[in-house]
């Protein structure tokens, strides 16, 4: 598993982590922490786009992406 915390970043910056971390380790379990709703959306998308599975748990303010 990899964790990435994209709180307090601005778009598109996360969106860009997330793809190097996918591209640096394609299959590995990805954990995101976001503070953001459309972080979040484009997030979903991306990992759809990317043909991967992803759930989003919501803690308190602060969104948990899994891409797997």
């Amino acid at each position: 598993k990899m964790k990435i915390d994209v709180r307090g970043l601005s778009c598109p910056e996360p969106v860009l982590m997330v793809m190097d971390a996918m591209d640096e380790a394609p299959g590995e379990e990805l954990v995101i922490l976001s503070d953001a709703a459309h972080t979040r959306d484009n997030l979903v998308k991306l990992a759809q786009t990317e043909g991967r599975k992803v759930s989003v748990k919501e803690n308190g303010k602060n969104y948990e992406i899994v891409i797997s």
